[in-house]
């Protein structure tokens, strides 16, 4: 016995007849989307610029969005001043010396830095350029300021405190 097949069955049959068993995947397209994804993760990896901070040290929080440059690190720990991780003094020492002076540990080390002429200004004028200071929130701000006035009297131009990005509702 024969059963009748409908013309939607029939039409049904002949399509599936016409299609190949085995479909092929070409993986080309799919592997040139991954690399290209891989060189984009690498690139932007590599132009992130972040100064890591110390774990002894916590940065008071800010909201400024710019990024520090490429320059001598002075970082005011609980226990010691140091430069570009070398100590320089003990916190006491720094505590100890007399404010209207400058360090006179940190300025020979900063001494090291050499001056260079200043751009567009006068014949004669130099600068020592850029220093970026990483000081823990907890430290007294008397010893800041005691670092702030010998990198001044060291004609620093740019002088950058470090601080830790906080949010917008006050951060801690």
């Amino acid at each position: 016995m024969k059963t009748a097949l409908s013309i939607r069955a029939k039409r049904t049959l002949r399509r599936n007849a016409r299609r190949p068993g085995v479909v092929s995947l070409n993986l080309v397209p799919m592997i040139d989307v991954f690399m290209v994804l891989v060189f984009f993760l690498l690139v932007t990896t590599q132009s992130v610029d972040n100064l890591r901070s110390p774990r002894e040290l916590a940065l008071p929080s800010s909201l400024s969005v710019s990024l520090p440059t490429d320059a001598p690190i002075i970082m005011i720990t609980k226990q010691a001043v140091l430069i570009q991780g070398l100590q320089v003094m003990t916190l006491d020492e720094a505590i100890a010396a007399p404010a209207d002076k400058p360090l006179p540990p940190l300025r020979a080390e900063l001494l090291k830095v050499t001056l260079m002429q200043v751009a567009g200004a006068t014949p004669g004028a130099t600068t020592r350029g850029e220093v970026n200071i990483m000081a823990d929130r907890e430290i007294p701000y008397a010893v800041l300021k005691k670092v702030l006035a010998t990198c001044g009297d060291l004609k620093f131009a740019r002088i950058a405190v470090s601080v830790a990005h906080g949010s917008r509702r006050g951060g801690q």
